[in-house]
């Protein structure tokens, strides 16, 4: 019997174990945080297994294969902490994940702005390209009609004020000075100094200060006012607490020689042999040509020889008032009011301080530097120019001029009143010169210029005495007063004004009228007592009045009414009287004729006290 063998066991298909899954670089994560360590979980103990070992084809024992073979990821995987290291994985890819889509969602919004700020530039750059090539009527803008009208006028009223000027000569000229001129002063001494008849009886009411200029002319130029064609005067302050600096420039009216020269300045020769220049002991002399020298103080020698090449240059406030100067005038005054404001204890004695304080006050915060020039044929014309500080404007500097100009003949009064001159000559003239400020006043026009403001003022040719007699008496009895003292005032000039207008005709004033034009006598009337004044012109025309015919009277210190009555008695003889209309109502007083007042139903006030 054949032996018996074994059962061959069972062919076990060969299952090969998967490949180890490759260990990745660690994962870089956006925010990255710190996870503590997990115990080691300890292995419960399990029960051996014995398996009956499986022969093999390759001749050894093998165990049976895991449907799920290890790998190094499970390897080492500590039982329990697999699902939280997957769960902390996904957590952080979920928020890299969510970070991204947050960002994505961002972009489209940076996109929307910057697509705007693109289409807002050029849309503003095609406006302004389209806009420089077409008129304000194409692009919907309409010009201010009314402004640019107010412009036109303005500058068609400065060039009327312009073209009333007597001369039309060239700028003032500032060469050979050996500073900056603070203070310029420009004069024609053989026209003032002149055998006529006008220019003499100005020379007289200039009185002492006519005197003192022509001193000071003689002693500085070594000459004559009437061998003097032209006379440029420079002042310069300086430190403080100094005294300033006077030099000028001298144009003759004939050629000298050099012996002339030499004789009339007595000087010892500068050193310089390209300069004709002699040191005197208080004054140097450097000849320009034979009808022109400059005349500087001794110890500023070498400044004055470096003016020849190198002239002083004018201050920037000052040289828009240079530029509209005119040398043929006969007198022109420049200066810098706020440097002389700054230096008026220097400049003005101690006699001199109230009144150039008021003087300076008078101007304002809005005035930089001031000119003013004069020429006394055919009539009187008179120009000043107001150049404005940086703060301010023509515009703004015109109200504020007009505004004090309306005010000066009330200022003077009240001084005028603090006073009393000696004689009855000078308290004549004295008492009419504020009469004489309204009619200057009256005879001023202000215009706006790109200096600044031109104020323009034309007077007859006898005003011109008129006006330096009684600017000059009035000066004088300035030093002399004591303004603080008012115990010599009437009664009336301390009360207060009274309320009703026929109370107010009993207030007294001093009366001197010399040639004075009706209106401006009643004007001064009504200005002494504080009350407007109209006059009818046309019915005064009709009965053949004028408003400029002369007053003169000498009644001294009267009440308004006597004044108005000495008035009317002049012409009560006439076919249709002059009358006095009191407007209680109106609180003014009405001048007309005794017709015209009953044409209106009027009642007249009676006149004879």
């Amino acid at each position: 019997m054949p032996p018996v063998r074994d059962a061959e066991p069972e062919e076990v298909p060969l299952q090969l174990a998967d490949s180890p899954a490759a260990v990745g670089a660690p994962m870089i994560g956006t925010s990255p945080r710190w996870v503590p360590d997990l115990p080691v979980a300890i292995l419960a103990e399990t029960p051996v297994i014995q398996s009956s070992p499986v022969r093999g084809l390759v001749g050894h024992d093998c165990l049976p294969s895991d449907p799920k073979p290890e790998t190094l990821a499970t390897l080492f995987t500590i039982p329990g902490a697999a699902a939280d290291s997957e769960a902390a994985l996904g957590s952080v890819i979920d928020r890299v994940k969510g970070r991204r889509k947050k960002k994505s969602r961002n972009v489209p919004l940076v996109a929307c702005v910057i697509s705007f700020l693109i289409a807002a530039v050029g849309g503003c750059i095609w406006f302004f390209t389209a806009s420089s090539g077409s008129s304000p009527s194409q692009i919907g803008i309409k010009p201010n009609a009314d402004y640019q009208e107010t412009v036109a006028d303005r500058a068609a009223s400065n060039d009327d004020a312009k073209a009333l000027s007597p001369t039309s000569g060239e700028l003032i000229p500032v060469d050979y000075l050996p500073f900056t001129p603070q203070i310029l002063c420009h004069i024609h001494p053989a026209e003032f100094w002149k055998e006529d008849r006008n220019t003499g009886e100005f020379q007289a009411m200039l009185s002492t200060l006519g005197m003192w200029l022509k001193e000071q002319i003689e002693t500085r130029t070594r000459y004559k006012p009437d061998e003097i064609s032209e006379l440029t005067f420079a002042v310069n302050f300086g430190p403080r607490m100094s005294a300033p600096d006077v030099a000028a420039v001298v144009r003759l009216k004939l050629p000298q020689t050099e012996q002339e020269f030499m004789q009339r300045f007595k000087g010892r020769i500068y050193a310089d042999p390209k300069v004709e220049l002699y040191e005197a002991p208080d004054f140097s002399y450097m000849i320009i040509d034979k009808q022109t020298f400059a005349v500087a103080p001794s110890n500023m020698s070498e400044s004055l020889a470096m003016s020849l090449k190198d002239p002083a240059l004018v201050s920037p406030d000052m040289e828009p008032l240079i530029r509209e100067s005119d040398r043929d005038r006969h007198l022109s005054l420049l200066f810098d009011l706020k440097i002389v404001d700054s230096h008026r204890e220097d400049a003005f004695t101690s006699q001199l301080q109230t009144i150039a304080d008021k003087f300076l006050f008078w101007f304002g915060e809005d005035v930089q530097t001031v000119s003013w020039s004069m020429h006394l044929e055919p009539n009187v014309f008179m120009e000043t120019l107001l150049h404005q500080t940086q703060a301010s404007t023509p515009v703004k500097l015109q109200r504020f001029t007009q505004g004090k100009l309306s005010h000066l003949a009330d200022e003077i009064l009240s001084g005028v009143r603090m006073m009393r001159p000696a004689t009855v000559g000078s308290r004549g003239i004295i008492g009419r010169f504020p009469a004489m400020m309204k009619a200057f006043e009256i005879g001023t026009t202000t215009h706006i210029d790109p200096a600044g403001v031109r104020l323009i003022t034309l007077l007859p040719q006898h005003a011109a005495a008129n006006l330096a007699a009684g600017a000059m008496l009035t000066w004088n009895q300035s030093l002399l007063t004591n303004f603080a003292d008012d115990s010599h005032l009437t009664k009336t000039d301390m009360t207060k004004v009274p309320d009703k207008i026929a109370d107010r005709l009993q207030l007294k004033m001093l009366i001197d009228f010399r040639a004075t034009p009706l209106q401006e006598a009643l004007g001064y009337i009504g200005d002494s007592i504080k009350t407007e004044i109209s006059i009818d012109g046309d019915a005064l025309k009709a009965a053949g009045f004028t408003q400029n015919m002369s007053q003169t009277y000498n009644l001294g210190n009267v009440t308004a009414l006597k004044a108005i009555d000495t008035i009317f008695t002049k012409y009560a003889g006439e076919r249709d009287p002059m009358a006095l209309v009191v407007d209680e109502t109106g609180k003014k007083l009405v001048f007309m004729t005794v017709s015209k007042a009953k044409a209106d139903g009027l009642t007249t006030f009676k006149t004879k006290e």
